[in-house]
């Protein structure tokens, strides 16, 4: 039965005589009048997804959005062989299918949402992937991934509709999950805001691709929400899940845009209904200002971090402010008696504690989330890169000491005010009685204090190295992404990337 006025007033008196169950119903339909008056805000998302052009991006965000497509190609490439991915290359390749798309830095074609699964997971693996900082989302981990391999999917999309595609997709994945729990981060409530609101992105950058209707494309991100995942457990634990949420999004996001284009319908009412998602994931909790504001004139892509240390984002802070200290007054490792981290809650969770597991990680992602171990990395070395995170570096006797050095400590006056990772004090005490301090509240990349083109660079060739491709074939790489706007077949660029 469709809700309207006049049956609303007789549904609600006879869920109200069936008791708590009844009143949930009653609100329920509640709410589908509401629904019939002023459509759910995927609407919006939808229409603004499907209908901007090329034309309409501002320079600045298409400037912006080349530079995360290109830093997002360089830090999957190297990943194919991580642990975790190597296993799961391995599965796809076993179990086979139709050849729809590249899996990145290969000859290998494999079933799209298959292809995608890797590649998306792959960008994630390293930690080097860029975040949207006000709410800790990793969208490009996805956005990126997910328009390439539907773009190889659907064939001849050009370079221009691929940066139209990621720069809305990045959009909304980032307008979705700053407007969910405002003022609170995503991992102290408790999810991993990269592959819950990934998922819907996902869908809307494959369906965009695809060529869906709206009616379409709101049944695309309606199956989408019926599969969201994303907790944070993960990433306090240190296992290689993390290193698939954005993967598992991506394959469920596509698989939905191509299910609704053969006419498989989802909800319509997915961010605001009754069990939508604002409602059942955060308790009602939203800013409907942060997800539509400015939309089309104000762009998330605009404040996106690209990461110069390949570790979670959270510790960078403290690995600018050691590099700093150390650099300045020349520390060196044997004179450091003592290192004290002080951090904000949700990167003490993160990164601080328990100390023990944080000072001996056992893994390359309790490495990745370990700020004892990053600290002691900058001291020791005075850089933090991708030799820094491996089995064999792990393994280090001189890491493994200085770690023994390292102590945390939580301190609320670090949160960042505007959200996003906090800020961080770093305390070394050398054997001499001296005391050397630095706080840091912007990290490099952040858009108050931004990487360099030069840095930019010496980043992606120092990925496209680790993935042992030649100079030669990585210059060439770098001057297409460049000029991503001039590709006709964006196909012929990923088969570019082969190693």
């Amino acid at each position: 039965m469709k809700l309207n006025r006049r049956n609303f007033a007789q549904l609600s008196a006879l869920f109200a005589a069936s008791g708590s169950v009844g009143s949930i119903w009653a609100q329920a339909a509640k709410d589908g009048v509401a629904a019939a008056r002023a459509p759910d805000a995927i609407y919006a998302l939808v229409d603004y997804c499907l209908n901007t052009q090329y034309e309409a991006l501002p320079a600045a965000v298409v400037e912006a959005t080349k530079v995360q497509i290109l830093d997002t190609v360089a830090v999957t490439l190297p990943a194919l062989n991580a642990d975790g991915i190597r296993q799961l290359f391995s599965w796809a390749q076993d179990t086979g299918g139709k050849a729809e798309s590249l899996v990145l830095g290969t000859k290998v074609r494999l079933p799209a949402e298959v292809a995608l699964r890797l590649n998306a997971s792959m960008a994630a693996t390293l930690e080097f992937d860029d975040t949207y900082e006000p709410s800790l989302m990793h969208a490009s981990c996805v956005t990126v991934p997910t328009a390439l391999a539907t773009a190889d999917l659907v064939k001849g999309v050009s370079g221009k509709e691929l940066i139209t595609a990621v720069a809305l997709g990045t959009d909304i994945a980032c307008r979705l999950s700053r407007a969910g729990s405002p003022g609170l981060s995503p991992f102290i409530v408790g999810w991993d805001p990269t592959p819950m609101y990934g998922i819907l992105a996902a869908a809307m950058v494959a369906g965009r691709l695809l060529g869906l209707t709206q009616k379409q494309m709101v049944a695309a991100v309606g199956l989408a929400y019926h599969q969201m995942s994303g907790n944070a457990q993960a990433s306090v634990d240190g296992t290689l899940a993390k290193r698939l949420g954005g993967g598992f999004a991506s394959y469920d996001g596509l698989m939905s845009a191509r299910l609704a284009k053969h006419g498989v319908f989802g909800s319509d009412n997915v961010l605001e209904g009754f069990k939508g998602l604002f409602k059942q994931y955060h308790g009602g909790k939203f800013s409907k200002e942060s997800l539509l504001g400015g939309l089309g004139t104000q762009f998330a892509g605009l404040d996106i971090a690209p990461k110069p240390y390949p570790s979670c984002r959270g510790g960078h802070v403290a690995i600018d402010g050691t590099l700093e200290l150390v650099k300045t007054h020349n520390i060196l490792p044997e004179q450091v008696e003592k290192v004290t981290i002080y951090s904000p809650p949700g990167e003490m969770m993160l990164l601080g504690a328990p100390i023990d597991k944080k000072r001996n990680p056992k893994t390359i992602v309790e490495a990745q989330f370990s700020n004892p171990w990053m600290v002691a990395v900058a001291i020791q070395d005075r850089e933090v890169s991708l030799r820094h995170f491996t089995d064999q570096a792990l393994q280090r006797a001189d890491l493994k000491a200085l770690t023994q050095r390292m102590f945390t400590v939580e301190d609320k006056g670090l949160v960042r005010p505007d959200g996003g990772p906090g800020f961080a004090r770093v305390e070394i005490q050398t054997r001499d009685g001296k005391t050397y301090l630095k706080e840091v509240n912007y990290a490099k990349g952040d858009p108050k204090n931004p990487m360099s083109p030069a840095e930019y660079e010496k980043k992606f060739y120092e990925c496209t190295d680790a993935a042992k491709m030649k100079r030669v074939q990585a210059q060439q790489l770098l001057k297409r992404l460049q000029k991503l706007e001039a590709e006709k077949n964006v196909s012929a660029l990923q088969e570019s990337m082969a190693i």
